[in-house]
C-alpha cells in the first residue's frame, strides 16, 4: 500500500499550490527566503495548537491575513508567576519551539518540497 504522504486536506492543498512558487525560487537562487515564507503563511493556517490530522474551520482561514505581522509569543512573565506556574509555562513553550522545529527542519516541509522539487528535475529530463 502506498504511503498517503504527511499532509492530506486543506494542508496538501496549500502546499501543492506553493510548488511552482517554489520551483521558481530553486531557479532563481532564493529557495531559502521562499520557503521560510510558505512555512510562515503555513503557520498562520494551520497553527501549531491545532492537531495534524484536524482541519481548521472555513471561518479560521477566511480570516488569515498574510500582510499582516505574527503574532508574537509572549514569554511568561517570572514576577507575576508562582515559580510551579512559571516552570510549566516554559516547558509548555519549550514543547511548542520542539514541534515546530519538527515540522519546519526535520520532516515535512523540506521533503514536500525537495522530493517534488527532484521528482520535477527527473521528469523533465
Amino acid at each position: 500500500m502506498v504511503h498517503p504522504g504527511a499532509f492530506n486536506g486543506s494542508r496538501k492543498e496549500f502546499l501543492i499550490g506553493e510548488k511552482p512558487k517554489y520551483h521558481a525560487a530553486v531557479a532563481g537562487g532564493s529557495a531559502k527566503d521562499v520557503l521560510a515564507d510558505i512555512q510562515r503563511r503555513y503557520f498562520k493556517r494551520f497553527p501549531i495548537d491545532l492537531p495534524h490530522n484536524e482541519e481548521p474551520s472555513p471561518e479560521h482561514l477566511a480570516l488569515v491575513d498574510d500582510s499582516k505581522p505574527d503574532s508574537e509569543l509572549q514569554v511568561p512573565d517570572k514576577e507575576k508567576l508562582s515559580p510551579e506556574e512559571y516552570k510549566e509555562q516554559m516547558e509548555k513553550r519549550e514543547v511548542r519551539r520542539k514541534l515546530v522545529t519538527f515540522r519546519k527542519e526535520v520532516m515535512w516541509f523540506k521533503r514536500f518540497f525537495i522530493q517534488s522539487t527532484v521528482a520535477n528535475s527527473t521528469s523533465s529530463k
